[in-house]
């Protein structure tokens, strides 16, 4: 009986660690990470220029968005944006152009 209970144990570590390294290799690397809360703009991660934060600023305004993200993967010698499901693909699009033309 002790025995099953330590292979149970044992088992649950197991899944555990490989549920920590599926998540981990799943998620993407952010260069940089952005939090939009209300009307703040957040950098949380790495550097981003004063002109696409001020972008940033202006469409969530102007689109009445109040919380998400706005991440940059790399991708070769660029990086991509990535965006939390909150911001409308209108809003998506408008922010990689100014991202692509900064």
């Amino acid at each position: 009986m002790i025995e099953f209970g330590i292979q149970l144990v044992v088992l649950a570590v197991v899944l555990a660690i490989m549920g920590v390294i599926a998540h981990n290799a799943l998620m993407p690397r952010f260069h940089f990470l952005v939090r939009i809360h209300g009307d703040a703009i957040e950098i949380v991660k790495g550097k981003v220029g004063a002109d696409f934060l001020a972008a940033v600023s202006e469409v969530c305004r102007e689109q009445g968005i109040t919380s998400g993200w706005i991440g940059g993967v790399k991708r070769g010698k660029s990086v991509a944006l990535r965006f939390s499901n909150n911001i409308p693909p209108n809003c998506q699009q408008r922010l990689r152009n100014i991202w692509f033309t900064s």
